[in-house]
């Protein structure tokens, strides 16, 4: 009886815990301005080196990048199980570059049109975090 009741207590546990997971509250999105473009040698880089690094950047966290509809920087696009969506414009220079929140998919995102606060998802400012300190990691290499 007693093991009984011990296995049910866990399943209640398990699913309070699975719930409280799936349900988030949604955070504001943090954009990433103007990152100062850096080499460990602190040579120069030109424009198309800095897109190569961002583009491989990217690659290596499943990111798929592509030239951005206005044609001034790139679009990236997280796929994440086929279950969310997540789009970025990375606009870039020699000297800089800088991510910004453009769509995504079953992420919890909103506008209030009142305070033009936007919220998502916590795990896009995750993703997006792990993309910025990706393309640092690139440009530092070079």
């Amino acid at each position: 009886m007693k093991t009984t009741i011990a296995r049910l207590l866990a399943i209640v546990a398990l699913l309070v815990v699975s719930l409280a997971a799936e349900a988030r509250q949604p955070v504001p999105i943090i954009d990433y301005p103007s990152n100062t473009v850096s080499t460990r040698s602190g040579k120069a880089l030109t424009v198309e080196q800095v897109r190569e690094a961002i583009t491989a950047a990217a690659r290596s966290h499943s990111w798929q990048t592509s030239r951005s509809p206005s044609g001034d920087g790139l679009q990236a696009v997280l796929n994440v199980r086929g279950k969310h969506t997540v789009v970025v414009n990375i606009s870039f220079s020699a000297q800089a570059y800088s991510i910004t929140y453009h769509d995504s998919t079953n992420m919890k995102y909103s506008n209030d049109p009142d305070t033009k606060a936007r919220v998502i998802h916590p795990f896009y400012n995750r993703w997006v975090s792990e993309l910025r300190e990706a393309i640092r990691m690139e440009l530092d290499r070079l």
